[in-house]
């Protein structure tokens, strides 16, 4: 048996309400295209009134480490007992070398661990739960953390409202092992399904960001006068597309997870989806005829944020003492950025 055993979250100290957001938009918006936008506006479109931003020299590894901290200190967790890192973000320190060794480092885990980084965003916590489960199934390993931690407020453009809205920057930790453990969670984890489909790759991307067409100079001139100056690329969302994308693909999805895991749809007493977007989720909630008591949609003060939504939703209900019962099944399911997808089920 595999389990999450504990999980916590970290959220940067600075925070965006729709106001200032706005203000940022009519500030560098082109005076030509500029829109009128309201706060209800914004809550209307994504369900949003508030998101956290690092603070621009912070990275997804420094916000990482400070939810690992945490974890060891909430949860009671030895950090001799890990055994392997897995760091899941679309924002890597490096090139090389790779995040995750320098995260052994600055967390002061044992040298006798294993250390990779997985380049994923949306769909990026269920790939970490799956090769965490692959370790331990595959008895290399008994403990192993997964670090999930974006910073998409870097790169996104404030003129880019539709973007500046959504997106928050956050991170969880969480430890996933190979038995139950006293006064943890002890969430046993199920099968996984995968899905994947490239041709995506324009509708959600961050231009400039890697070798292919990287920044240059004309490119960092352009962007100077900005906070942060887009040095980390510019992400371009086509949002009809991504949410065509969605509701196509998010329902097969719950399909596939029940059959993989031979449950039945009334089974679950929880859906817990990447929280992309509150008002897209709540349609297909609707679309599903799943109650509004089984569904979570906890994106209204956190934000998008990317890898760490799912953990930081199952962080929330797991303090919420009366959510979660014994023997209660959770469904899991990412999609996003890839396009990807992928889900699990997981019992209290």
């Amino acid at each position: 048996m595999v389990y999450i055993n504990a999980i916590s979250s970290y959220f940067p100290k600075k925070t965006l309400d729709n106001k200032e957001i706005i203000e940022a938009y009519v500030k560098f918006c082109d005076p030509s295209e500029k829109k009128e936008i309201t706060e209800e506006d914004i809550f209307n479109q994504c369900g949003i009134r508030k998101r956290y931003a690092a603070e621009i020299e912070e990275t997804a590894k420094d916000i990482g480490n400070k939810s690992v901290e945490k974890l060891f200190e909430e949860w009671d967790i030895d950090r001799d007992s890990i055994e392997y890192i897995i760091f899941i973000s679309d924002a890597l320190d490096y090139k090389g070398p790779t995040t995750a060794c320098v995260m052994q480092h600055d967390l002061r885990l044992p040298e006798a661990c294993g250390a990779i980084d997985v380049l994923h965003g949306c769909t990026g916590y269920i790939y970490g739960l799956s090769l965490a489960k692959g370790l331990i199934v595959s008895e290399q390993c008994n403990n192993v953390l997964i670090v999930t931690a974006d910073t998409p407020s870097k790169v996104v453009h404030p003129a880019d409202i539709d973007l500046s809205a959504i997106f928050s920057d956050a991170a969880a930790a969480t430890l996933v092992s190979n038995q139950k453990m006293e006064g943890k969670l002890n969430f046993e984890v199920s099968n996984f399904i995968f899905g994947t489909d490239g041709k995506g790759e324009k509708n959600l991307f961050v231009e400039r960001s890697a070798t292919k067409n990287p920044a240059d100079v004309a490119w960092l001139k352009q962007h100077e006068h900005l906070p942060g100056g887009l040095k980390r690329g510019r992400m371009f969302m086509n949002s009809p597309q991504i949410f065509l994308f969605a509701l196509r693909k998010v329902p097969q999805l719950i399909d596939q997870v029940l059959n993989k895991n031979n449950v039945k749809f009334e089974k679950i007493d929880y859906f817990v989806l990447h929280q992309a977007n509150g008002k897209m989720l709540d349609f297909i909630r609707k679309r599903l005829k799943i109650s509004e008591e089984k569904f979570i949609i906890n994106i209204e003060n956190i934000g998008n944020t990317v890898s760490a939504t799912i953990p930081i939703a199952l962080k929330e209900m797991a303090d919420e003492k009366s959510v979660l019962r014994e023997k209660n099944k959770v469904l899991l399911g990412g999609f996003g950025i890839g396009y990807s997808w992928g889900g699990t089920i997981i019992t209290v």
